[in-house]
């Protein structure tokens, strides 16, 4: 099977580094793409619980933006190091819980397959943690290949 769209979410770990060069191999003997995805935490709700009054409020949505700012030039470096040009797709931040954010972008953007790194934790880690990859692979509408 040829995968021609390919989507990597990242967390800019060495194991989502692994993933997007795995994707690159794929795509590569496919003459697929790789597109990167960056799902980072939504500010708002802490924000909210804080009350965000007055000037408190314009620093923190300050930082927010630089904070996106800073992932998206992250994101858009990871690309120009690890993706040819020929095989680069789209690189998108968002903010949300990944799991259900990574199932979306997959499924809206027609990807045909999805390759992720797993940092394998377990035990007591495993349970604060959770394992986004293993919520990945139960709810994908696509193939899951993932990676450690």
């Amino acid at each position: 099977m040829a995968f021609k769209n390919i989507l990597v979410p990242v967390d800019f770990s060495d194991t989502s580094l692994a993933a997007v060069r795995l994707a690159v191999q794929v795509a590569k003997s496919s003459g697929g793409t790789v597109s990167l995805l960056h799902v980072g935490t939504d500010p708002a709700p802490y924000m909210a619980s804080m009350g965000s009054p007055g000037a408190a409020g314009e620093v923190l949505r300050g930082l927010a933006r630089d904070l996106k700012a800073e992932q998206e030039h992250q994101l858009q470096r990871l690309a120009r190091q690890e993706v040819p040009e020929p095989n680069q797709g789209t690189q998108t931040v968002c903010s949300g819980y990944p799991p259900t954010l990574i199932c979306e972008r997959a499924a809206e953007g027609g990807h045909d397959l999805l390759v992720l790194g797993t940092h394998g934790y377990t035990g007591v880690k495993h349970v604060f943690l959770g394992s986004v990859a293993e919520r990945v692979i139960r709810h994908a509408s696509v193939p899951v290949l993932v990676t450690h």
